[in-house]
C-alpha cells in the first residue's frame, strides 16, 4: 500500500510540472486553412468517378463524358490554450467531389452527382517550441466525419498532425503536415488569437 501512495505521489508531482506551464497572454486562438490534397473519402469518390468515367466511354452511342470536380479541403478550428503548451479545440472543415456526366455536343449535362464531407473534431495540441513569432506544435484530432450525398452516413474521423507551424504574433500565418480522414499531406492558413 506504502508504495501505491508512493508511486501515486510521483504522478501527481509529474503531471502537476507537466501542466505548470508559463500562463500565454493570448487564451483563444481561431484560424482557418485550406488544402488541395485529396482526403481518404474524396479519393474513395474519385475512384468511383473513374470507374462511371470508364462506363460512359464505353457506351459511345451516347456521345457523354465525365467531368470530376473536387474543391479543396477547407477548414475552421477554434482553440483554448490551459498553458504555452497545451491547447484542446473544437474543428470543422469541408470538402467534397463532384460528377457530372456532360453531353459532348451540346455541353448540357445529363446528370450530376454531389458528395459532400463535413468533419467535426475535438482537437489536442502540445507546442514543442513556444517563441513570440514562431510556434511549432503537433495536434491530434478526432471526431465523426458527416457524409451527404445521396445518403447520409457517418464515418470515425481521426487525424494526425505532427509538424505544424505558426509565424506571426496576434495575426498569423500556419503551414501544416499531416495524414488522416481530413486531409493529407499539408495545408496553409491564417488566424488570429486573442
Amino acid at each position: 500500500m506504502k508504495k501505491m501512495i508512493a508511486i501515486l505521489c510521483v504522478c501527481l508531482l509529474c503531471g502537476s510540472t507537466l501542466f505548470a506551464q508559463e500562463t500565454p497572454d493570448q487564451r483563444w486562438t481561431v484560424r482557418t486553412s485550406i488544402g488541395y490534397f485529396p482526403t481518404v473519402p474524396t479519393l474513395t469518390s474519385l475512384f468511383g468517378a473513374i470507374f462511371v468515367g470508364i462506363a460512359v466511354a464505353a457506351n459511345e452511342e451516347n456521345n457523354e463524358t465525365l467531368e470530376i470536380g473536387m474543391p479543396p479541403y477547407f477548414s475552421i478550428d477554434a482553440y483554448y490554450h490551459f498553458n504555452t503548451r497545451w491547447a484542446i479545440g473544437m474543428g470543422t472543415g469541408y470538402t467534397g467531389c463532384v460528377w457530372k456526366v456532360v453531353d459532348k455536343d451540346d455541353n448540357s449535362t445529363v446528370s450530376s452527382t454531389f458528395l459532400n464531407f463535413i468533419p467535426l473534431t475535438v482537437i489536442g495540441r502540445c507546442t514543442y517550441m513556444d517563441r513570440p513569432a514562431v510556434k511549432l506544435y503537433g495536434s491530434l484530432e478526432a471526431g465523426a466525419m458527416f457524409a451527404v450525398g445521396g445518403d447520409f452516413s457517418v464515418v470515425p474521423d481521426i487525424q494526425l498532425n505532427p509538424i505544424g507551424v505558426e509565424f506571426g504574433r496576434r495575426f498569423f500565418g500556419m503551414a501544416e503536415m499531416g495524414v488522416g480522414m481530413n486531409y493529407f499531406g499539408g495545408r496553409l492558413g491564417i488566424g488570429y488569437r486573442f
